[in-house]
């Protein structure tokens, strides 16, 4: 781009003092001088430069006009009931089938990762989008243009608008970018979808950002550096300019962002790091783009402000948990303590916490971020509690299994069991199960994934205002040890089944055992808050009504005959139906492809608490 700083320089193609001139003013780029006085290819140049750049405004809010046009079609999506009886049968058909098709996975998993065809569809529109946009209303032309008082002449082509074409659609993307990764997120309040499931569409509109930035930076350096003369005068002129130096620092800046976010490099360097590096560089991105063109000061200024705006509710959220009186002391910040478990072997270890705390009850399904200010103040996970709300009560107990891996999980299973640490509650957030409308759940999980689906499960079976209906707990352990993870629950659990929850079943699937590992966990025992009570795991192999545990010895269960089986038994009481889940991606995967697949057949919902 042109310097908008430096609008009258000697070099510039126009005299903006030229005497008995007139400016023609458009914005985000410098005046335009009429009449033009120059030479019939530079005047023919300096149309279509113009012509380029108004064209590229118009895109870059159209592209937001796409955007939200994609945001409507969801919320439509998701308000219209299948089982409405206005809607056609042959509409409803259709729209199942269409939602199937987009539940299945998307293919070339080495690109994208597990993620749906939805996610890459829209990803698709997207790029499509961008790329088509980027080429429409470009001069492909050129001019041999000649230099005062010199034999040389200028080449003077397209390149330039197409490149100020590419920075200005990145730039209306920044701001696009920046909602898909808020916390606090306004597309979640309008489409009704959790945060984290933008994840995926943020890392890859930065990588697009990213390739606009670095064509923008290379398509202009052929400009200065090539195209125009003489050389290298021209090109080390144009690359002192402050709005240059700008630029190279954000494209730095950028490169950074974009290595950093990399799995390898989140490796390397641990997740905390990662988490408030990239918030840095991101608000130092910002500013090395205001210096560079602050004509386009509209993008710049909403993502600023959205970046503000996230931080702030986030902290004003954690006050509204921690900012109070506690047990007689005065008014102010004060944390939970949770005491810390250590569960399991060095190779497989998990962190249980649990700690009570005063504040409003949070709903099933959702999660909260946790904060360790005792180890690392710069770093703030998601985590599910196992543990279910208590609507009405003033106190609520929170229980989270964590898996030991680096990080802040390995600082605290260095505690030791027995600990106590103190915990910043903020949440919560994602989306509450289940509905009142939905009548027959399966809840799958693998592992930890078991504090997301458990208590869903239960809210379901206090919500239940029919007489009969179908709920189905299945967890996926490797060991019979990890039942220890949540013993005193699931003893609890098995009395109701005995007692009042006749509807409910839970299967516990081992995969790397062909029978109880006796000897490895009866002298390991979960202490249950509150009342005391210990459980050994033996309590939990006794058989129950509708309780079973099978052993697989290195397979996994076959999650298509678990859907169809379930299926079968909701249709037999008839009513809504929903299958929901947490757990490896892989698990995701093929819960997915066995709900699509009947999808068609059957009005079967479906939502995987993606923390991707």
């Amino acid at each position: 781009m042109a310097s908008p700083n430096f609008p009258l320089l000697p070099r510039h193609i126009q005299d903006h003092n030229a005497p008995n001139s007139t400016l023609q003013h458009h914005w985000a780029y410098a005046a335009r001088v009429l009449p033009c006085t120059k030479d019939r290819g530079t005047c023919e140049y300096l149309d279509s430069v113009y012509a380029m750049h108004d064209t590229s405004m118009l895109y870059t809010f159209i592209l937001w006009g796409v955007l939200l046009g994609i945001a409507v079609v969801i919320v439509w999506a998701r308000g219209r009931r299948m089982d409405d009886a206005s809607h056609a049968k042959g509409s409803a058909t259709a729209m199942r089938r269409a939602r199937n098709w987009g539940l299945k996975d998307a293919p070339a998993k080495w690109v994208f990762g597990r993620v749906s065809r939805l996610q890459v569809f829209t990803l698709t529109i997207l790029l499509a989008y961008l790329f088509i946009f980027s080429l429409v209303g470009i001069t492909y032309k050129t001019w041999l243009t000649p230099i005062k008082a010199s034999s040389l002449h200028n080449t003077r082509t397209g390149l330039g608008g197409a490149s100020d074409r590419l920075g200005a659609l990145a730039f209306a993307l920044t701001p696009f970018t920046v909602l898909l990764s808020m916390r606090e997120s306004l597309l979640s309040l309008l489409t009704g979808i959790p945060y984290q499931h933008f994840n995926f569409l943020h890392r890859w509109t930065g990588r697009i950002i990213f390739v606009q930035a670095l064509l923008h930076t290379v398509f202009w350096i052929v400009v200065e550096g090539r195209l125009y003369q003489p050389q290298p005068t021209v090109g080390v002129e144009w690359i002192r300019q402050p709005y240059m130096v700008a630029g190279c620092v954000a494209m730095f800046l950028l490169l950074v962002m974009v290595v950093t976010s990399t799995r390898t490099a989140i490796e390397w360097f641990g997740y905390e790091v990662f988490k408030v590096g990239h918030w840095g560089l991101a608000v130092l991105y910002l500013g090395a783009c205001w210096g560079h063109w602050d004509r386009l000061w509209c993008w710049l200024v909403a993502s600023l402000v959205l970046v503000v705006a996230d931080q702030v509710v986030r902290w004003l959220r954690v006050l509204a948990i921690h900012y109070r009186e506690d047990k007689g002391r005065k008014l102010g910040f004060h944390c939970a303590q949770a005491r810390v478990t250590l569960l399991g072997t060095t190779d497989d270890l998990v962190v249980r916490l649990d700690f009570d705390y005063e504040h409003a009850a949070w709903m099933a399904g959702q999660h909260f971020q946790l904060t360790f200010p005792s180890l690392s103040l710069w770093q703030s996970h998601p985590f599910t509690p196992a543990s279910s709300p208590e609507v009405g009560s003033r106190i609520q107990h929170h229980t989270y299994l964590l898996r030991v891996r680096k990080g802040i999980t390995a600082k605290l299973a260095a505690l030791g069991d027995g600990a106590s640490v103190p915990v910043i509650l903020c949440g919560g957030y994602g989306r509450a199960f289940p509905s009142y409308a939905t009548q027959n759940i399966l809840a799958v999980a693998g592992g930890t994934g078991v504090t997301f689906s458990l208590p869903v499960i239960l809210a379901a079976l206090e919500q239940q205002t029919a007489p009969r209906f179908a709920l189905d707990l299945v967890w996926v352990v490797r060991k019979t040890r990890d039942l220890l993870w949540l013993a005193p629950e699931l003893v609890a659990l098995k009395r109701r089944l005995g007692e009042e929850a006749s509807n409910l079943r839970v299967q516990i699937f081992v995969t790397r055992e062909d029978s109880p590992e006796i000897t490895t966990v009866s002298e390991k025992s979960s202490e249950a808050e509150g009342n005391g009570a210990a459980f050994s795991v033996h309590a939990l192999l006794q058989p129950a009504h509708n309780f079973t545990l099978t052993y697989l010895d290195g397979r996994h269960p076959n999650v298509d005959v678990m859907v169809q089986d379930f299926v079968d038994r909701a249709d037999c009481v008839g009513g809504t139906t929903k299958v929901l889940g947490s757990g490896p991606e892989g698990m995701g995967s093929d819960l997915r492809g066995a709900v699509a697949g009947r999808g068609d057949v059957v009005d079967l919902r479906m939502y995987w608490d993606s923390r991707g």
